[in-house]
């Protein structure tokens, strides 16, 4: 399951657990919402990660603090720093990879 972020306060809590992925998207992207859908279904290792999403339409400040471009973008964060971040073209199995690595 997928949770949203209603609140910027909320990011930095997020953001510094141990494993977690960030999907930044928009209200009005089609591809959006096709992509949790694809990670979800496809990647083996997806539910042992925290998933949220965060609709930049919505939090403003997320995007100019983390330079989101473009969307759909996903970032993987572990104790507060950056890991992975795709934007538009996504490297499933670099993906699935990366959450195995560090879900052991």
């Amino acid at each position: 399951m997928i949770n949203a972020v209603e609140k910027y306060s909320e990011i930095s809590n997020i953001i510094n657990k141990d494993l977690v992925m960030i999907i930044a998207k928009s209200h009005t992207c089609s591809s959006c919402k096709t992509i949790a859908n694809i990670m979800d279904n496809n990647l083996n290792h997806f539910d042992k990660i925290d998933k949220y999403n965060v609709f930049v339409d919505d939090i403003d400040q997320f995007r100019g603090e983390h330079l989101i471009f473009s969307v759909p973008t996903v970032i993987i964060f572990s104790e507060g720093k950056e890991l992975l971040r795709q934007s538009r073209y996504f490297d499933y199995a670099k993906i699935d990879r990366l959450i195995e690595m560090f879900a052991q």
